[in-house]
């Protein structure tokens, strides 16, 4: 473990560039592998660094990691049925850290200048992306929106954790941009499956779910033993 909470952000690193080089070569099984390799480094680093600094991580925290991990999974097999199962990890994967983030900060009408303007942005990339699909998403009209509707209130909560003395500064460097990292990642690959069709495209999918994970993660890492 002492290795893991020493290198285990730059052994992600390293898996998530080589992936991404995977994706380039088209080396679908070194891909895959790869893939489903991300998230249990980064659950592993988040343990040894929880349990070296003996600031227990929320179990929301995990349950979001063990979600993520199956949606990756899941999108790692082609059809409706399995990227529609690999939404319902994601979902899952959201609601978690929407409520760990609900947890950390209250939502704060006065001080909450931060999550407004994220649910102001928010509305309108969702507006945007949604009238963009929704002539390409036929069964998957429903599905995609309850989607955005569930990752935008995430982003809103990530960013409400701002308001919080204690939190703004883990806010502004973590939670924050990892959550805005999410919401590109899968704004790109929604995108790219039912619009541009580009499997380059998915190299930059990639990018920004690395960065959403590691940005949180850090951010799991750094929150305030009193959280």
């Amino acid at each position: 473990m002492r290795f893991i909470k020493k290198q285990g952000i730059l052994f992600f690193l390293i898996v998530l560039f080589a992936h991404c080089v995977f994706i380039y070569l088209g080396m679908d099984i070194a891909r895959i592998v790869s893939k489903l390799l991300l998230l249990p480094i980064l659950a592993l680093y988040l343990l040894a660094s929880a349990s070296k600094n003996g600031n227990p991580v929320s179990r929301l925290v995990y349950f979001g990691l063990l979600f993520s991990f199956v949606g990756d999974l899941l999108l790692t097999q082609s059809g409706e049925t399995f990227f529609l199962l690999g939404m319902l990890a994601f979902i899952g994967t959201h609601v978690c850290n929407g409520i760990y983030f609900l947890k950390l900060q209250s939502i704060s009408i006065r001080n909450g200048k931060a999550s407004s303007l994220a649910a102001i942005i928010l509305f309108l990339i969702t507006l945007v992306v949604f009238s963009e699909l929704n002539p390409y998403l036929g069964n998957f009209q429903l599905p995609i929106l309850v989607y955005m509707v569930i990752i935008s209130c995430m982003a809103i909560l990530a960013a409400n954790t701002e308001s919080a003395p204690s939190l703004k500064k883990i806010a502004l460097h973590c939670f924050i941009p990892g959550a805005a990292l999410f919401v590109l990642s899968d704004a790109i690959l929604a995108m790219n499956k039912f619009l541009f069709h580009q499997p380059m495209l998915d190299i930059a999918v990639m990018l920004s779910y690395g960065g959403a994970q590691y940005f949180l993660v850090s951010g799991f890492v750094q929150r305030p033993s009193n959280k």
